[in-house]
């Protein structure tokens, strides 16, 4: 019964922001009109907000890979990269500084 609210709530965007109060508000409804009874209430309130929980975190995870990959795309340097390029540049510094002081040494 509950199964084709619940696909239509998750479709929209109105599932990603689902709040307790909300969930207790569309559960009273469904009672109002004898579509379910009070001691339904607590399970369809849970789930609900489950499923509503669980939308934010696919999009959340559907937006972080959209990201990625456009950033991937416009070739841009890395925390990674730019990580490795502050250890070569240390590198080379500590090389030069070795240079410099085998010179005065001479």
């Amino acid at each position: 019964m509950f199964e084709t609210l619940d696909k239509l709530m998750l479709a929209g965007l109105g599932a990603m922001t689902m709040t307790k109060e909300r969930a207790e508000q569309i559960f009273d409804e469904y009672v109002e009109k004898g579509r379910a009874t009070r001691d339904q209430r607590s399970g369809f309130v849970r789930d609900l907000l489950d499923q509503a929980d669980k939308a934010r975190r696919d999009m959340e995870k559907m937006i972080a890979e959209q990201v990625k990959k456009a950033i991937d795309q416009t070739n841009l340097a890395t925390k990674e990269d730019v990580i490795c390029l502050s250890e070569k540049l240390d590198q080379i510094s500590l090389q030069v500084s070795a240079i410099n002081l085998t010179k005065k040494m001479e």
